[in-house]
């Protein structure tokens, strides 16, 4: 269950997204409380899905089930390669790392997430590439 990979620039995804939730799924995100459909509109609206690549790394996972549920907090390392928004030409790279904390639930057969908290720690921009 890889709530980012239908995140990803090249698979997004938003029905497969919907399947990954509950009905009442709730991220907390840059400081702002979002439902999956106020999260989509504004990833779709923000520019996000004209970025060149995007890639999440997690690893340093402490973790509690029980047989309904599960919570999970991680550390989230993400690269990013998007266009310059003030010069499109040129390329940016961006390191991120956020703490994250997810809580999953059972529906039936399957797990869905209920919630999702991130926590930016560190972001470096950097030029990637300049155009020829």
């Amino acid at each position: 269950m890889n709530f980012l990979m239908p995140l990803k620039i090249k698979n997004y995804n938003k029905t497969l997204l919907s399947q990954k939730v509950t009905n009442d799924f709730i991220i907390y995100e840059m400081g702002d409380k979002f439902t999956l459909n106020e999260f989509t509109d504004f990833i779709e609206s923000a520019g996000f899905l004209g970025w060149e690549s995007t890639e999440w790394f997690l690893s340093d996972f402490t973790i509690s089930i029980d047989n309904n549920s599960a919570h999970a907090s991680y550390l989230n390392i993400g690269v990013f390669i998007y266009p310059n928004p003030y010069a499109p030409e040129i390329l940016l790279k961006e390191n991120k790392q956020w703490l994250e904390s997810i809580f999953v639930v059972r529906e039936g057969e399957d797990l869905k997430i209920k919630f999702l908290q991130s926590d930016e720690i560190y972001s470096k921009v950097s030029v990637f590439k300049k155009s020829s």
